[in-house]
Order: structure tokens, then C-alpha cells, then sequence
């Protein structure tokens, strides 16, 4: 399981964020309050579930109104990929969990993808600190298993609850000299209660039958509670024995190995003397040989220097001052060279020039200030030209908007007109319907001879005339609408003038414009400057070119004082290289000089005592001849003593006898565990607890009848007693006796299952805890650099570091960070171990402060390696912690806040 992408919807002081978390190791740096410890507790919130509001953990709730909780969006091993979401609800949270198929789950299905794990399983594994790493003194082989066995053991950690709590039922049910425990109590009032109904019960002679009958029934049972209690003794050794039965076979199988192994002994610790007088026999014919060679040299030494050259080197050596101070020149130039030629090259780079093609040219170039005027004039002329381009074009789209709506309002104008048209046809043709009824009337009403007629014909000529008037008016309106179109028209034409006029003058701008640039562009390449220089620089440029070649000139100057001091040194170097045959180290040229005077000088002192040398040495070799035959013998003593002849077989006798105490050594581990029991592998047989088994289940029965006959007996003989004392003490006495028995069955169930389960994990730990100790000496030694070679566990169940030299430490005797690698490696140890059955990623929150350089490099590539297979997160707020890994994931947790992601690499 792998985390892909944290969603945070409001969490601690972390509202609407999301998070991308890579493969591999991932680093979430940021200072002190910057929200690190809030990330990783949101990590497990999601995953285990909120705490109680009465817990010791904080819940991390906003204070603002956002959401309370998020999502994780993990990779499953099967390459599907789980969206966990977890939001405020009941006491935990309410979970969902969103599948690639479209189906959902929840808790039910997070406890399955998570292995049925706890936060509390999850946190003993793979998630922890530095203050977690303090106690690991502390920790006992006991401890470690159960802690290895609660991971990845489903119900492990409840069978541990489940057998503390038996334990403490069955301490308060019995103790074997307590008082106070349920069983010791019963057992005490059942004593006196036997005591006072047996002094009554003598006084009843009459009932003897059924007393001896009832004596005899307490006799058998008395007998079948030994034998129920000598077979559960057999189950026990049993049990015993079928635990220890594969120690047995262990032992046998290498004693077996270790009687097929040749019995030669081998002298003690023979490698290392054999290889220490190999050592001191080499050392010695070197020592011969280094002899040998200065015996020759003083046989065949050369002549010495004449006394003439002994002077002038002499006098040479009184110029060593005037050497220092031609060489500290030397150096002080070519600094300043160093430094002015970086110049050179930085404002070469900001103007955009190739140092190594364009240098020369730049150097020629011209940087007048006329050559800077012209620049400037056609920057200028740029300018404006962009200018009256702008100009231009903004009133050329504002012509070409005016003539949209010119047009707009001719068209409107041209309907408006068509309207009127009609409205005036109209009113013509009714005018003259209006004059003809009115003609009509008046002929009419003169034929008539009536005046109502002639009235009605003045009327009707009034609407004659009004029609008249309207008519007028109506033609008016027609004549203005015709001219007004007319006025539209011409303004329309002279503004599409006025645009061609405008495009003709934007394009000869823009042409103008093109023939700057190029000018500018053509400009710019004789200066060996790329077109794409920004136009802000351009204004400075003369001022950085002159600047360059002012930096040459002092280049050439600094150039040519290095040549003449240079020459003065090689002329130095030359004579003193003229006195002597050996090759001078420039450096060190005055001091091997002088070293050489004194030695030539000695030497003519020294030829007069070198026979008497050559005398002591040739003492001293014959001594050492003498060394290397007593040498000769010890190695052919130590091969008598291992049986051989060669030095090949010596080591295949070494080996042999490594692998003889590699035997012994684990025989004497098994023969540990097995302690002071002795058992026969032959003790039972396979079926041995199926028949006991079946025969305590027989036997029960047989008690459960006997006890029910007693029962009936007890009832007809206090029935026929008249002591009512006497009924009332046997009645208490067989109610304790079966509050008892109810007891001690209650304590028998709660004693079988302890041993069950801890049989179960013995079982368990011989299978897996080898493994991890396995994996965490490896850890350790890595962690260390070698410092320490093993990790173990001692007779008392602690751990103690072993050094590759045996020397061995307690955990508490350790540094401070010493004490952590090995709790690092342990838990490393356990994450990888359960990688098959559990495969989660690894939360690590800042545990290396402590270490020094070396080792946390150590660390670090241990980390490297870890992550092809696991996922690992790293909260760290220290800055070199962050820059240790170069293909991690880095994750800026101040920026988070700011929006930008986080993400450094």
C-alpha cells in the first residue's frame, strides 16, 4: 500500500489542501510550527479514526468552518487505486472508502485493507520518533515478540489482552498461599464447615450405611479429583514436551553434523597466530631486505658534491626571499586576472555575447559616442513610430465603427420613408372617396331643394379641405426623409474615404517601423548582439561594452606582468635545477635545495664512519637471519599441531574448525532454550492428549453421577435427622462445595487457555523472530560502519551490541545515538520482515539528530535502499536533512499555506 495524494478539507491550521506524494522517499521540511506534526497526525486520523474527545490525543479540529477531515488517495499492491474519506460524524469519523468500480465501503473494509491493525499496531511498526527511540534500553526479547507477533497476527494483540486478563482472574480466584483469592477463601469456610458437620454426624449412628455409602462416594471422588489432577499434570508435561520436542530434534540432528566433521583439533586462535608470525616473518624479511639495500648503497655510495658547488648553492639560497615574493606576486595577479576576466564574462552574458567567438570583435569594435547618438536616434525613432502606429490604428477602427453606424441609420431611414409613402397614398385616395360623396350630396340636396342637404354638403367640404391640408403635409414629409438619405449617403462616402486614406498611412507606418527595426537589428549585429536582447538593456549597452574592453585592456596589462614574472621564476628554477641530478619540486624548491646542502655536507663527515656502519649492520642481519629460522619453526609447530603440511591445508583445517564451532555454538543455543529439562522423544506418543482428553471427560462423568447419587443420599439422611443444625451445615457445606467446584472449573478453563496461548507464541517466535534479529544485525552494522558486528539477546532476555572484537555492551551502557541505530535497525528489521504480509509506508518524524556525519550517511543510503520497496515520509524541520537525499520527493510545508504546492524537487 502506497499514499498517492493527501486532500486535507480543514485540519489543525491546514484548511483545502492537497498534497502529491511520490514513490520512494518523500521529505516534508518546514520550520517550527509550520504544520509538519499536523500532516503526519492527519495521516493516521484518516487511516485509524478520530480519538475520544477525553483522550490524550489532540483531535486537530479547525477553528474556522471549514469541513473537519479529508481524503487519501492510496495505491493498493494489485496496482487498483482507494479513495479514504474521513469527515466529521461519530466519535471516530465517518468513513468512506471510494473504489475504482464505482462501489463504496467502510469501515469494515478499511479494517481489511488495513490488516485489521490499530493505530496503536501501526505505530509499534511503522511510524516513529525520536522520543519513541529513548526507551529502547528497556525493551526485553518478551517485549519484541509480542510486539513482532502483534503485527500481522490477526487477533495476536487480543490473545495478549485476553491472557493478561486471564492471568489476573486466575490470581484473583487462587494463589497457593494467599487468603484473600475466591478459591483459598471457599476452601477455608469448607474446611470448618467439614469440621462442625463431622462432629455432628458422629452423634448419628443410626445412618451408618448411607454414611459409609456416602464416605465411599467422597473416597472415589477424592480419588478422581487426584487422578483428573495427575492427568491435567500429564497434559502439562505433555504440552511441555511437545514444545521442547523440535528443540530435541534440533539438538540430535546437530550432533549428528557435528560427529560427520573430522575430530583434528586445531590449536587455539591458530589463524590468528599462524597469520601474526606470517605478519612478523614478512616484516622481518623485508626488514632483511631493507638491510640488504642500504648495505649496497653504502658499498656503492656515490662521491659527494665538490666544496666549489656547495658554495654557490649556498649563495643561491640567500635568494629564497626575492623566490617567495616573485611567487606571491604570481599569485596575487592571477587572482585579480581570475577576478577581472569573471567580470568580463558576466556582462558579456548579460548583453548576450558568446565569449569565445564574439570577444575579439567586441574589443574592435566601436563604442563612440557617436556610434551610442545613432542607437539612441533610432530607439527614438522607434518609438515614436510605435506611437503614431497606435495613433493611427486606434482612429482608424473608430472611423470603421462610425461608418457601422452610419449604415445602421441609413437603413432605418430607408424603412421610415417606405412607411410614410404609404400612409400618404392612402390618405389620397380617401380624400378624393371624401370629395366625390360630398359632390354628390350637393346635387342631391340642390335637387331636393333641402337645406339640411346643403349644411351637411359645408361639412363634408370642410373634410374636403382638412383631407386637402393633409395631403400637403404628407408630401413634405416624404421631400425631408428623400434628403435627409441623401445627407447620409454622402457622409457615408466620405467616411469610407476617410479609411482607405487611414490604411494607406497605418501600412506606410508599419513599413517604417519594419525599416527601423531592421536598421536597429543590422545595428546591433555588428556589435555581435543577439536580436532577442531584451529592448531595456539597450540604452545601457554602451556604457557595458566600453566597460569590457576597459576589463581587456587590464587583462593584456595583468598578462603581461604574469609572462615577466613567470620568467623570473623559471629562471630561478633553472639554476637551482643546475646543481643538482633529482628532479626539484617547484613548491618546495628552496627547501629540498637546502635539504640537499646539509645532506651533501654531512656526507663528507659520514664517509669516515661508514665502515664501522656496514660492520653493525651486517651484525644485525645475521640476527635477523636468526629471527626468521625461529619464525620457520613456529609455523611448522603450528602445522604439526593442526596435522598438516601446507598452508592450504592449514586453512581448510581453520575452516573445518569454524564450521565444528559454528555447530557448537548453535547446539549450545538450542541446549539453552532447552535449559536444565530433559525429555525423551519417545516420553509420549501423538495421540497421548486425545486419550487423556477422553479419559478426564469419562471420569467427569463418572464425578457428575457420583455426585448426584451423594446428592440423593444427603437428602434421605437429612430428612430422617431431627437435627436441624445438622441439615443446615451439611446444606452450607455442599452449596461451598459446589460454589467451589464452579470455582476451580472456572480457574481450569482460564489455566488452559494461558498455556495455550502461550504456547501459541513460543511457537511463533521460534518461526519469525530469528528473521528479524537476522535482518536488524545486518541494520546495526550497516547503521554503525561496522563499529558493532552483532545484535543479541542476552540469558536474561536484554540486548547487548556485540564489537567485531567480542566486546560486548549493554544497550543502556551505549551513546545516546548508538542506542537509537539499534532501535532504527530493529524497527527497520520489523517493517521489512512483515513486507509480504503488510507492505504500509513508513513515518519517520525527524529520529536522526543525533547522529554524527558518518553515520547518518550510513542511514541515509540504508534509506536508499529501503525505498525501492517501501514508501517512506520523513518530517524533519533541519535544512541539511532535507538536501541528504537528491532523488527524494521534497515537500516545503511553509508554502502550503501560500497555495504554491510545496514542491522543491
Amino acid at each position: 500500500m502506497k499514499i498517492e495524494k493527501l486532500h486535507i478539507y480543514g485540519f489543525g491550521k491546514h484548511e483545502n489542501l492537497e498534497v502529491n506524494v511520490h514513490d520512494g522517499i518523500n521529505v516534508f521540511y518546514g520550520e517550527n510550527e509550520a504544520g509538519k506534526s499536523t500532516i503526519q497526525q492527519f495521516i493516521l486520523h484518516i487511516l485509524f479514526g478520530f480519538p475520544q474527545r477525553n483522550s490524550q490525543l489532540l483531535r486537530y479540529e479547525p477553528r474556522s468552518n471549514a469541513t473537519y477531515g479529508g481524503k487519501i488517495q492510496i495505491l493498493m499492491d494489485d496496482g487498483s487505486r482507494v479513495f479514504i474519506e474521513r469527515v466529521k460524524g461519530k466519535a471516530s469519523g465517518d468513513v468512506t472508502l471510494y473504489f475504482e468500480d464505482g462501489t463504496r465501503g467502510g469501515e469494515k473494509e478499511l479494517a481489511a485493507i488495513l490488516n485489521a491493525y490499530s493505530r496503536a499496531d501501526y505505530e509499534a511498526i511503522f511510524s516513529f520518533s525520536l522520543l519513541q527511540l529513548q526507551g529502547f534500553e528497556k525493551m526485553t526479547e518478551e517485549e519484541l515478540t509480542r510486539t513482532l507477533l502483534s503485527s500481522g497476527t490477526t487477533g495476536m494483540d487480543t490473545l495478549s489482552s485476553v491472557e493478561m486478563q486471564f492471568a489476573k482472574e486466575m490470581g484473583e480466584l487462587y494463589k497457593p498461599t494467599g487468603r484473600k483469592p475466591l478459591i483459598n477463601q471457599k476452601m477455608e469456610e469448607i474446611r470448618q464447615l467439614e469440621t462442625a458437620w463431622k462432629a455432628e454426624m458422629d452423634q448419628v449412628e443410626k445412618y451408618e450405611p448411607s454414611i459409609q455409602r456416602l464416605n465411599e462416594i467422597e473416597s472415589i471422588l477424592k480419588e478422581s479429583v487426584e487422578r483428573e489432577k495427575e492427568l491435567g499434570d500429564q497434559l502439562q508435561d505433555y504440552s511441555h514436551w511437545k514444545q521442547l520436542k523440535p528443540l530435541k530434534i534440533a539438538e540430535n540432528e546437530l550432533l549428528e553434523k557435528v560427529d560427520k566433521l573430522p575430530s583434528h583439533s586445531f590449536p587455539p586462535e591458530g589463524l590468528r597466530r599462524y597469520e601474526a608470525i606470517k605478519d612478523k616473518q614478512t616484516n622481518t624479511q623485508i626488514a632483511v631486505e631493507q638491510l640488504k639495500q642500504e648495505l649496497q648503497s653504502m658499498v656503492h655510495s656515490s662521491e659527494a658534491i665538490a666544496p666549489e658547488t656547495l658554495e654557490e648553492i649556498q649563495d643561491f639560497l640567500s635568494q629564497e626571499s626575492q623566490w617567495h615574493q616573485l611567487r606571491a606576486k604570481r599569485v596575487q595577479l592571477e587572482e585579480e586576472h581570475s577576478k577581472i576576466l569573471q567580470q568580463q564574462m558576466q556582462e558579456l552574458s548579460l548583453v548576450g555575447i558568446d565569449w569565445e567567438s564574439s570577444l575579439n570583435d567586441i574589443v574592435a569594435a566601436d563604442v563612440s559616442i557617436q556610434q551610442e547618438d545613432r542607437l539612441v536616434t533610432m530607439l527614438n525613432q522607434q518609438e515614436q513610430l510605435n506611437q503614431q502606429f497606435q495613433q493611427e490604428e486606434r482612429l482608424l477602427n473608430l472611423k470603421m465603427q462610425d461608418v457601422e453606424q452610419l449604415e445602421k441609420r441609413l437603413r432605418e431611414s430607408k424603412r421610415s420613408h417606405n412607411s410614410s409613402k404609404g400612409q400618404s397614398n392612402t390618405k389620397g385616395i380617401l380624400f378624393s372617396l371624401v370629395g366625390f360623396v360630398m359632390m354628390i350630396g350637393l346635387i342631391f340636396s340642390f335637387l331636393a331643394s333641402n337645406w339640411l342637404i346643403a349644411l351637411l354638403t359645408v361639412i363634408i367640404s370642410a373634410g374636403i379641405y382638412g383631407g386637402f391640408t393633409l395631403l400637403i403635409k404628407g408630401l413634405q414629409k416624404e421631400n425631408e426623409a428623400h434628403q435627409y438619405t441623401d445627407l447620409l449617403e454622402e457622409e457615408l462616402r466620405s467616411l469610407k474615404d476617410q479609411i482607405v486614406h487611414l490604411e494607406g498611412v497605418v501600412s506606410e507606418v508599419e513599413h517604417q517601423k519594419k525599416e527601423c527595426k531592421h536598421k536597429i537589428y543590422a545595428f546591433l549585429r555588428n556589435y555581435q548582439i543577439d536580436e532577442e536582447l531584451s529592448p531595456s538593456l539597450l540604452p545601457k549597452l554602451f556604457n557595458r561594452l566600453r566597460l569590457i574592453q576597459n576589463q581587456q585592456i587590464q587583462l593584456d596589462q595583468m598578462e603581461g606582468k604574469l609572462e615577466e614574472v613567470s620568467r623570473n621564476l623559471r629562471g630561478l628554477e633553472r639554476r637551482a635545477q643546475s646543481f643538482v641530478k633529482s628532479q626539484l619540486v617547484d613548491d618546495l624548491l628552496f627547501h629540498q635545495l637546502r635539504e640537499i646542502y646539509l645532506k651533501e655536507k654531512k656526507k663528507l663527515e659520514e664517509e669516515q664512519t661508514t665502515l664501522s656502519k656496514i660492520t653493525k649492520l651486517q651484525e644485525k642481519l645475521n640476527e635477523l637471519d636468526l629471527l626468521l629460522n625461529a619464525q620457520e619453526q613456529q609455523i611448522t609447530m603450528l602445522f604439526k599441531e593442526a596435522g598438516v603440511s601446507t598452508e592450504s591445508d592449514f586453512y581448510q583445517a581453520h575452516v573445518v574448525s569454524q564450521a565444528r564451532a559454528a555447530l557448537e555454538k548453535e547446539l549450545e543455543h538450542v541446549r539453552m532454550q532447552l535449559g536444565d529439562r530433559k525429555i525423551n522423544l519417545h516420553d509420549f506418543e501423538e495421540t497421548f492428549e486425545v486419550t487423556a482428553r477422553e479419559t478426564l471427560e469419562a471420569m467427569k462423568e463418572k464425578s457428575q453421577t457420583l455426585l448426584e447419587e451423594k446428592a440423593t443420599l444427603l437428602y434421605e439422611t437429612s430428612r430422617l435427622l431431627e437435627n436441624e443444625e445438622q441439615s443446615q451445615k451439611l446444606q452450607q457445606l455442599e452449596e461451598k462445595k459446589s460454589e467451589l467446584y464452579e470455582l476451580v472449573k472456572k480457574w481450569a478453563a482460564y489455566k488452559t487457555v494461558t498455556e495455550a496461548i502461550k504456547q501459541t507464541v513460543l511457537q511463533l517466535k521460534e518461526e519469525r523472530l530469528p528473521d528479524v534479529l537476522e535482518k536488524a544485525k545486518s541494520y546495526f552494522r550497516v547503521l554503525t560502519n561496522e563499529s558493532y558486528e552483532l545484535l543479541e539477546f542476552t540469558q536474561e532476555g536484554l540486548f547487548e551490541a556485540v564489537k567485531p572484537s567480542g566486546e560486548r555492551f549493554r544497550i543502556a551502557e551505549l551513546s545516546q545515538a548508538t542506542k537509537e541505530q539499534a532501535y532504527i535497525a530493529l524497527r527497520f528489521a520489523l517493517a521489512v520482515s512483515l513486507k509480504n504480509r503488510v507492505a504500509f509506508p513508513i513515518i519517520l518524524d525527524d529520529p536522526f539528530v543525533h547522529f554524527d556525519r558518518n553515520r547518518l550517511k550510513q542511514v541515509v543510503q540504508l534509506m536508499k535502499e529501503l525505498q525501492n520497496e517501501h514508501q517512506l515520509l520523513y518530517f524533519t524541520c533541519h535544512e541539511h536533512m532535507r538536501l541528504s537525499w537528491n532523488e527524494a520527493h521534497i515537500i516545503d510545508v511553509a508554502t502550503l499555506q501560500v497555495g504554491s504546492g510545496g514542491v522543491l524537487r
